[in-house]
């Protein structure tokens, strides 16, 4: 199996032209797929589900290609193969073959992102200037020794008697914390706005690993740093939220949200981050809170990781599939949405500015709420306290 190499693209076409045209219109709302596929463990499954949903773009993260521990087959080919599409996988890791590995884990591929489409496209790599960590060095010590970095398909899809959707697959860092993550946000925001003037209708979908709260918030393996305890009372996406997605240019150049959380000036965001972490019109339909798309250990660590944010879209309908979590560990994200006049993301700005404003007065809530119950427990201890000294004392005066 020829393999490539991290940074690359490899690149299969079995859509069957003859029999639906490149260039045919499409009479219905587009259909758009955001999925982690973990690896493809459950990859017949996993084409199920696609196959019934018969969409026209997906962009998919956890491709494997040649590692044994999902049977040594390209997964990337398998999939346009069976599908019927045309596809493109960013090449992030080589998975080294390594004693260290268990069977579960075992290397000998790559493994990447990948766009699919029923249309033809042009793709490139965005590679992340923010790598918070760093795998060739230290990917023995968590038992997945590989080369690479993370990095992100960009695919120019030319939708028939369309104006092109520029669509992202991204598969952010999850042995970080917030603030690693932010970095790597803040280059998407950066390329998108920067092609929003020539490609406003844009998908910027993926696996953005936002847990960084409930149990993963006392793990510096999956939270470190010290906005693991400073976003107490919020989960990672409501702060995602609060601070960066409900900040727009007319808000200011610089996102000074970032630096109102009162740490000293070596902790800070940088000012590249600053002026980066602005949303050039970006929305995700779906709930910060209540849509959650993992949910590991029993359930006692649950998020919403995935996300699928449309610039210039209005979304038609939205759901989610594999929500038992049967073909993979993550559940997939299904939108139709329809192209849309730049006023719409005027109406999108008015909706996550209220979202965020909602969630801030949620977290206050919470923090009187955790504050009054912590009161309550310290006064009644005290209470008991001078209950028994009292009980003592009168028993000595006897």
């Amino acid at each position: 199996m020829d393999l490539g190499l991290p940074g690359g693209i490899i690149t299969y076409d079995y859509r069957n032209k003859a029999e639906r045209p490149a260039t045919a219109e499409i009479p219905r709302p587009l259909r758009v797929v955001q999925w982690n596929i973990e690896r493809g463990y459950k990859l017949d499954a996993v084409i199920s589900t696609l196959e019934k949903l018969d969409a026209d773009i997906l962009c998919l993260q956890e491709i494997d290609i040649g590692n044994e521990r999902s049977g040594g087959e390209n997964h990337g080919q398998i999939i346009a193969q069976r599908l019927g599409l045309n596809g493109g996988i960013a090449i992030e890791f080589q998975e080294l073959r390594s004693p260290c590995r268990n069977i579960e884990q075992q290397g000998g591929g790559i493994h990447g992102n990948a766009v699919y489409s029923k249309f033809d496209m042009a793709f490139r790599v965005i590679d992340h200037a923010h790598q918070p960590y760093n795998w060739p060095r230290d990917g023995a010590l968590l038992g997945e020794p590989r080369t690479g970095r993370r990095c992100t398909l960009v695919a120019e899809v030319s939708v028939p008697k369309r104006p092109p959707v520029l669509a992202y697959s991204a598969h952010f860092e999850c042995f970080t914390g917030i603030i690693g993550r932010v970095g790597q946000l803040c280059d998407l925001l950066l390329d998108s706005r920067n092609m929003a003037a020539s490609r406003p209708h844009q998908l910027v979908f993926g696996d953005l690993n936002t847990f960084a709260h409930s149990l993963a918030r006392f793990s510096p393996k999956y939270a470190n740093g010290w906005y693991r305890f400073r976003t107490l009372g919020m989960s990672e996406p409501e702060w995602w939220m609060k601070n960066i997605l409900s900040w727009y240019a007319d808000d200011g150049d610089n996102n000074r949200r970032l630096n109102d959380e009162g740490l000293p000036g070596n902790l800070r965001f940088s000012d590249e981050i600053l002026r980066a972490a602005i949303n050039p019109g970006w929305f995700d339909p779906f709930d910060t809170v209540k849509d959650i798309t993992i949910s590991n250990h029993a359930g006692w660590m649950t998020a919403k990781a995935d996300w699928a944010f449309v610039r210039q879209f209005s979304v038609v309908r939205h759901w989610m599939e594999n929500r038992d979590f049967d073909a993979a560990d993550h559940r997939c994200l299904v939108l139709e949405i329809e192209y849309a006049h730049p006023e719409i993301l005027d109406e999108h700005r008015t909706m996550i500015r209220r979202i965020a404003h909602d969630l801030e007065l949620r977290r206050t809530t919470r923090m009187w709420a955790w504050c009054s119950l912590a009161a309550a427990t310290v006064l009644s201890c005290i209470a008991v306290r001078l209950a028994r000294s009292s009980m003592v004392s009168g028993l000595a005066r006897k």
